[in-house]
């Protein structure tokens, strides 16, 4: 069973195109990888500053574990405030206390 022609050419065709889709993808790779984590804007300029407010926080308000729904890793990569800070100690030291940590800077949420 043997390819005609038309067949081979089509089928060259087809090759070349998934190559250069996949090249062009892969190039595609890295560009915006730079994780900006989660982006809550800047929480200074909220009403009680990095404390959380139920306003603020309607959905967590009132969970004590705050890693349902923040990822310790994810948290604390830009600095996002107007002041000159040491984002990467404050990860380190988010990662470090993990949830024992967040009410040192954000509060109670809530929970008493």
């Amino acid at each position: 069973m043997s390819l005609r022609k038309g067949e081979f050419e089509a089928m060259r065709l087809k090759a070349i195109w998934i190559i250069l889709v996949l090249a062009a993808l892969t190039v595609g790779c890295g560009e915006g990888s730079f994780n900006e984590g989660e982006d809550y804007g800047n929480l200074l300029d909220g009403p009680e500053g990095l404390t959380l407010t139920e306003e603020e926080h309607e959905i967590g308000w009132g969970q004590s574990e705050c890693t349902i729904c923040h990822n310790l890793d994810n948290i604390h990569l830009v600095n996002r405030t107007d002041i000159p800070i040491d984002i990467e100690a404050i990860h380190e030291l988010a990662l470090e206390d993990g949830i024992a940590g967040c009410a040192d800077c954000h509060g109670t949420n809530g929970v008493e």
